[in-house]
Parts: C-alpha cells; sequence; structure tokens
C-alpha cells in the first residue's frame, strides 16, 4: 500500500488524501491482516495497564524483602512511606502521557483506544514492548533530544545521498527508497532536500505511529510529551532517569519541506515486507538511491536485501548504508544432544522460522557478495558511532559501532 503525506485543513490539495493505514487495512486487506490490526491496537490500548502491572510487580517484590533489608531502604523505596507514594505517582504520571499520546494515534487512525471500555483479551507482552519501542523512536526522530542520535546516523547518509545523488533542476529529482522507515524522519529529511522519497516500512506498530505524527497536525507550537523509558529497569543512574519526559515534534513535518505543494516532489510510505514489495518486477530499475539506516541485519538472509536492492536500481543507481550487523534474526545454538538438524529444528519449532533461517555473516563476507551481485563499493568507513533509541543518562546506553558504505550498480560486463 502507498499513501502520500496528507494536506492540513485550509492547504491547497493536490492528490485526494489516502485513507489512514488502519481504514485501508479494515476496508481491503484479508482476515489475518485485519486481526493483527486489531492485535497491535489491543497493544496500544494495554500500555498503561501493562506497565503499571511492572510497576506494581516491582512494588511487591521489595514489600517482600525482610524488615531488616527494607530499614536501609530510601524513604521512597519503603513501602507505605509518603515519598514511597509520591515516586509510584510520578511513575502513573508518566505512564497516562504515554497512553494519552498512544490513545491519540489510535484516534487518528479511526480506532478505539484505552478509554472505550472495550472487553477484550489481553496483548502479548512482546507486542507491549513494541509499542514501548514505538515511544522510542518517537524519541529518536521527533524530538530536540533525539537530535544527536539523528545526527550521529542520519546526517551521514543525507550528506552521502547530496554527493553521490545530487538534486538537478534541469532534471527529474531523483527516487528514492529508504528501506525500515519507522516513524519517518530520514526519509522526510530527504523528501526536504527536493528528492522523491518512498519510505517502506513493514511493522504496524510503526506505521500507526508515523501516520499520525506525520499528518496529525502536531507542532512544535502545539507538543506532546511522552516518557521513553518506563519499562527500562536496569543501569539507571537517578530515579529521574527513567521518567525523563520528552517533547515531540520538535519541527512540524509538513512545513519541513519547505517547497510549494505545486512543485513539491512526492512524497509517500509503502506498507509492507521489504522483499515482497520490492522484488516485484514493476519495482525493478525503477529507483535511483536506497537510503538504509540500520536496516540490512534485519534480514534473515543479507543477501536476499542486496540483490532486491541491486534490481530495484538503475544502472548506476547507489545504496547508502549505516548501521551495524546485529542480525535480528539470529537463532538460538544448537545442543550436541539436538541429535540432529532436524532435533534442532523441532526443538525449536515454537519460533518464527525466520530465527532458523538466519545467516550471519562478517561484513567481509557482505562486501564481497556486494561485490558480486553487481556493487562497486565507492566509499566505506567504519568505527561509525551511533546510539539507537538509547536514554543518554543510561549506564549502559544503547551504542553501536556501525560501518558506512556506499555502493553503486556498475553497468553490466
Amino acid at each position: 500500500r502507498r499513501r502520500k503525506k496528507k494536506k492540513r485543513n485550509g492547504e491547497q490539495s493536490g492528490a485526494p488524501v489516502d485513507l489512514s493505514i488502519a481504514e485501508q487495512t479494515q476496508m481491503h486487506e484479508s482476515e489475518d491482516e485485519r486481526k493483527h490490526l486489531e492485535s497491535v491496537c489491543r497493544a496500544y490500548r494495554q500500555y498503561g495497564t501493562f506497565t503499571m502491572s511492572q510497576w506494581s510487580l516491582w512494588r511487591h517484590r521489595i514489600q517482600q524483602l525482610h524488615p531488616e533489608t527494607q530499614s536501609v531502604l530510601p524513604d521512597s523505596l519503603r513501602p507505605f512511606s509518603v515519598e514511597s507514594k509520591a515516586r509510584t505517582e510520578r511513575f502513573h504520571k508518566a505512564v497516562v502521557q504515554n497512553q494519552f499520546c498512544l490513545d491519540l494515534i489510535l484516534k487518528h487512525a479511526g480506532m478505539p483506544n484505552s478509554q472505550s471500555n472495550l472487553k477484550e483479551t489481553w496483548a502479548s507482552s512482546e507486542s507491549v514492548s513494541k509499542v514501548s519501542s514505538v515511544l522510542k523512536s518517537l524519541y529518536r526522530d521527533w524530538s530536540i533530544d533525539g537530535r544527536a542520535e539523528r545526527d550521529q546516523c542520519y546526517q551521514p547518509l543525507l550528506e552521502g545521498t547530496k554527493q553521490h545523488l545530487p538534486v538537478s533542476t534541469a532534471s527529474r529529482p531523483p527516487r528514492l527508497v529508504v528501506p525500515g522507515a519507522g516513524v519517518g524522519r530520514l526519509a522526510l529529511e530527504l523528501a526536504s532536500l527536493g528528492y522523491e522519497v518512498q519510505g517502506n516500512e513493514f511493522s504496524l506498530h510503526m506505521l500507526l505511529a508515523s501516520d499520525f505524527i506525520l499528518n496529525s497536525g502536531w507542532t512544535p507550537e502545539r507538543q506532546l510529551h511522552i516518557n521513553p523509558w518506563l519499562l527500562e529497569t536496569q543501569n539507571i543512574r537517578e530515579n529521574i532517569d527513567q521518567i525523563r519526559s520528552v517533547a515531540i515534534p520538535d519541527v512540524d513535518p509538513v512545513f519541513l519541506l519547505e517547497v510549494d505543494n505545486e512543485n513539491a516532489p512526492e512524497f509517500s510510505m509503502a506498507a509492507g515486507e521489504f522483499v515482497s514489495i520490492y522484488a516485484d518486477p514493476s519495482q525493478h530499475e525503477k529507483w535511483d538511491g536506497v537510503v538504509a539506516a540500520f536496516f540490512l541485519d534485519t534480514a534473515p538472509c543479507i543477501v536476499d536485501y542486496i540483490r532486491v536492492i541491486h534490481s530495484m536500481l538503475v544502472e548506476g543507481g547507489v545504496l547508502l548504508s549505516l548501521g551495524p550487523l546485529l542480525y535480528h534474526w539470529s537463532g538460538p545454538p544448537i545442543r550436541p544432544d539436538d541429535g540432529s538438524f532436524e532435533g534442532y529444528f523441532d526443538r525449536h519449532a515454537y519460533l518464527d522460522p525466520r530465527y532458523l533461517q538466519s545467516v550471519d555473516v562478517s561484513w567481509e563476507d557482505v562486501k564481497i557478495v556486494m561485490e558480486n551481485v553487481g556493487f562497486d563499493i565507492v566509499d566505506e568507513k567504519f568505527e561509525m558511532t551511533a546510539d539507537y533509541t538509547s536514554n543518554s543518562k543510561s549506564m549502559k546506553p544503547s551504542r553501536f559501532e556501525c560501518v558506512y558504505c556506499v555502493a553503486r550498480k556498475r553497468p553490466p560486463s
């Protein structure tokens, strides 16, 4: 599916405004996709309840400590103290702020929110964890506090795109795909430079949030406050760090483009799995560039991504990538007592099959694959330090030493 950036009320209207992701899913998609949408929205609705349950469990564990142990705790940890009650109230206020933001996202999508008093089954813990990741991504992409992360990761890609695929007034803008677009900032920044951009995202958790932040009308003059790290319980330096609030958005997504509606390059989002969309013959040699941040290692087999990227690029087209090799689908180790590969697969049959298909390879191997597929490596930099949705106050930030790579599709020999 493809959706254009919506116009605000009162703005000049170009092409017709597309329906929201939720409305499209309800009207056009399969029963499985409708069920998936509902499961994601359920996790959004139940985020606050899940988060307060975690807090209650933590408080209960403290209450179970021996009285002598409790006696040396800070006042804010001692059960039933005034300070403990105040600490819980501060945490609860932060949860309410997050739930308010999530409810607005659901309202924008035309879906029931946490105030709808629905009788429903509980969301999975995994799905609620993804909602927490959405809040961290909104911090990374759309807050002043997240600018340091964006400068580390997005700025090299923006500068590299301008260098290797410059925009010229004498020809059409280069057409770019931003896979793993998340909540949309990198794709929109590229569009603001005059490129024709299509963001691509598979996660419906992220798509609901990106649709909201790009189209709902919140601006620096009318901001939301979120607390992205409430579910983080480790490596906290000061109590306030866990409930630290950030304001979003730091810019107006509409006016970030700073071009008039008539001449604005097309900016869209394609919802779906990267290979299933761009391996289609209709996408072959249709794009000038692929700009990928923390994306290549999300494939069960990185070779599949590289081959699809090569096929979708025109001759001379460019892949710009920055990220680590974390390999999101890296599977569990085999045990000698599994007896055979079949025994290993049987023991882990409950897992998503992609965990059992992942092939983890070195960057040295990745480069050879790129060259064998038909790319020339034209730029490469190592030790590009980049945080990822990291609490800057944490004692263990989520930090990676990334590789930056520019690969150009060579002419056929």
